[in-house]
């Protein structure tokens, strides 16, 4: 994951995580831990998927209203959030 030489991007992996991003999920610590550390090193992966940074800034919003998680996976997931919208990541409108 961190040699950013090799073709892997990532998309696959992101999805996995975005898709178990649930409270709920028996290990939505470890999740929330790996999204955020591919996110570190792979800046622009939302990005370059909007409609899957759009669930996952749906998804993370949802997880952190349900106060379900540790402290370490709210800043974490926080941070992954602030990320998401400053770079322009938005979610998608429904209806």
């Amino acid at each position: 994951m961190p040699d950013k030489s090799l073709s892997w991007r990532g998309g696959r992996l992101l999805r996995h995580l975005v898709d178990r991003l649930y409270a709920g999920h028996p290990f939505i610590d470890l999740n929330i831990h790996s999204l955020w550390a591919l996110l570190t090193l792979r800046h622009r992966l939302a990005q370059d998927e909007p409609e899957l940074g759009s669930d996952l800034l749906r998804r993370a919003v949802e997880v952190l209203d349900s106060n379900t998680i540790s402290a370490q996976s709210r800043r974490e997931l926080t941070s992954i959030l602030y990320g998401l919208r400053m770079s322009g990541v938005h979610q998608q409108r429904t209806g």
